[in-house]
């Protein structure tokens, strides 16, 4: 039996209508909305001959388990962000790529703005610790708002393997951690692109796997806060490490 899946919110939907929809069923639509982007939306489900049922704003609550939903609620046979996944193949076929591993994340909106931030940035694959997290949930879903396209999603519970297989093909590793001495601004160099790994909000990143990093660095704190919300220190990272790939040419 199909497992059906839920995404909602306005341009989270429409990214996704953008996009492939081959595994869209069926697009539910709050009867009392008069947003003009609803009705865009209408217009693609149309266009692609999607099915489009309009139905009491409560059912959708319940459909995505959120009040959040914009009125929008897009029922799935399958989330395109997840499919089946060969590091392999990625790192023979992709330049200089950029990577996120997230050791572990438990909260959804964490998790889906560290997607979000991640699209931005550049990165084309995200490495997740499978027990112990969050999964793509609507919730996160609707935080990243369409991050979750034209990027890989990849859930594991052998991160440590994952690493082993980014070092034989040359890809550094970059661990955070806040008792690090060294400074994330520190210039280097990755001409063969990097791999960021952040750990949970509470205690970061396991040791085991810290163990197999190949810098340890630290975002400096100058004011009272005693550190970085999860989803920022990401963004902050990969957008300083992006940087480094920039400096391969000086």
């Amino acid at each position: 039996m199909n497992k059906n899946y839920y995404i909602y919110g306005i341009h989270t939907c429409i990214a996704e209508l953008e996009s492939s929809t081959k595994f869209i069923k069926e697009i539910y639509i709050s009867r009392k909305t008069k947003n003009k982007l609803v009705k865009k939306i209408e217009e693609l489900a149309f266009n692609k001959k999607i099915r489009v049922s309009h139905v009491d704003k409560d059912q959708l609550t319940i459909m995505c388990q959120s009040s959040n939903h914009q009125g929008v609620v897009i029922k799935s046979s399958n989330l395109s962000a997840i499919s089946p996944f060969d590091m392999d193949k990625f790192l023979q076929i992709s330049s200089t790529p950029m990577i996120l591993i997230i050791d572990s994340v438990q909260d959804p909106h964490n998790f889906g703005a560290c997607i979000r931030t991640a699209n931005a940035a550049g990165v084309s694959l995200i490495v997740k610790r499978k027990t112990n997290s969050v999964g793509l949930t609507p919730t996160v879903q609707k935080v990243a708002s369409g991050g979750c396209k034209n990027i890989t999603i990849f859930e594991s519970n052998n991160i440590i393997q994952v690493m082993k297989t980014l070092k034989k093909s040359n890809i550094p590793i970059v661990g955070t951690a806040d008792s690090s001495t060294e400074n994330i601004y520190s210039k280097r160099k990755f001409p063969d692109g990097f791999a960021l790994v952040v750990g949970s909000e509470d205690e970061g990143i396991r040791k085991s796997v810290m163990e197999y990093c190949d810098y340890v660095v630290k975002i400096p704190i100058y004011g009272s806060v005693d550190c970085l919300n999860l989803s920022v220190a990401t963004g902050v990272a990969l957008y300083q490490l992006r940087e480094h790939l920039k400096n391969t040419s000086d």
